[in-house]
């Protein structure tokens, strides 16, 4: 269903007006209903990938390892990472209905336009599959986004704890350094699985979110300057001559649009950051690492056995970690910017 949709979608460029209102409306369907089959078959891909991480989590250490302020303050992570996922997951099956059903009363498509007069029944075959397709695809972005969300948090909740259990080192923990130095590599190891499961689903997030972003903005102002110009106005208004308050409806379709695309930009550029930000607290608290070893007292109670273990995590630590969609993006704060 999602591939004929996407074939359909593509055919009906041949009648789209020269509108950038109308050719993004159809963009939408291509590149929406595009994300979906591609992360499908990445996911089906990587199977192995995502057994192998979440077998790795499993391995992790427990907050409750840790003093009360920290402890607090890790699980204040946990509950925040749940209620955006419950919230997230809220957000997307309202769009969803809410669409569904304006859809479904104003006998129109949930996503594109249509252009291929004449074709009732192929007409009712893409309102019927889009009804159909949607609530899946929304369900399974969501999930995989969620994934996503809650495997970083959990790695940025294990450096935490590595942080706090260096800080704290003494000359009496002899034993415990090579438990440290023991899990900072399996960390290590989870965030190269990590990588390997994500690679592929970043950068098709970015290759798809970032021209679908600039289309959405473009749209937003052009149909504003569009709708200046006398001629254009000539053009809408004639197509709406037989109604008394043509003026007022045009101008508001005109509106309407607008937000469309404006409140689409925004849900987009949104879409971006939430992979984009967690991957940024992954490097930062990487790198937090080092420090918590060199502002540690360890040196104090001159005892030269701690010398080697710390000085390999701190090398460890210093090789910074990129988050890379397929080796060419970096995915931080800063490609939100860009």
């Amino acid at each position: 269903m999602l591939a004929s949709l996407i074939v359909i979608a593509m055919v009906q460029f041949l009648n789209v007006e020269k509108d950038i209102s109308d050719i993004v409306r159809n963009l939408e369907c291509v590149l929406g209903f595009s994300l979906v089959i591609l992360r499908m078959v990445t996911v089906t891909y990587h199977t192995k990938d995502f057994t192998r991480l979440i077998q790795t989590i499993k391995l992790f250490w427990d907050p409750s390892i840790c003093d009360q302020q920290t402890k607090v303050k890790l699980i204040s992570i946990r509950r925040f990472t749940y209620q955006l996922q419950r919230l997230l997951l809220l957000a997307m099956s309202v769009l969803v209905s809410l669409a569904a059903v304006v859809s479904v009363l104003h006998n129109t498509t949930l996503t594109g336009m249509w252009t291929m007069k004449g074709h009732e029944k192929l007409y009712r075959f893409v309102m019927i599959s889009q009804i159909i397709v949607a609530p899946f695809s929304a369900f399974f972005l969501c999930s995989l986004d969620c994934l996503y969300l809650g495997l970083c948090a959990e790695i940025v909740i294990q450096f935490r704890i590595l942080s706090q259990c260096l800080r704290n080192l003494t000359a009496d923990g002899k034993g415990e350094i090579k438990a440290y130095v023991t899990h900072h590599r399996l960390i290590l190891r989870c965030v190269k699985e990590f990588l390997q499961a994500f690679s592929l689903v970043l950068l098709i997030e970015v290759v798809i979110d970032g021209p679908f972003i600039c289309a959405e903005l473009l749209a937003a102002f052009e149909s504003s300057l569009g709708f200046t110009g006398p001629h254009q106005y000539e053009r809408v208004k004639i197509k709406c001559e037989q109604i008394v308050n043509c003026k007022f409806i045009c101008f508001s379709r005109y509106y309407q649009a607008q937000a469309r695309h404006a409140i689409s930009f925004a849900f987009l550029t949104l879409q971006l950051a939430f992979f984009c930000i967690p991957a940024n607290y992954i490097t930062n608290e990487a790198m937090a690492v080092s420090d918590a070893v060199y502002f540690s007292n360890w040196y104090s109670q001159h005892n030269p056995s701690l010398k080697v273990p710390l000085l390999l995590i701190i090398q460890n630590s210093q090789n910074e970690i990129t988050i890379k969609a397929g080796d060419l993006v970096t995915i931080n704060a800063g490609t939100i910017v860009t």
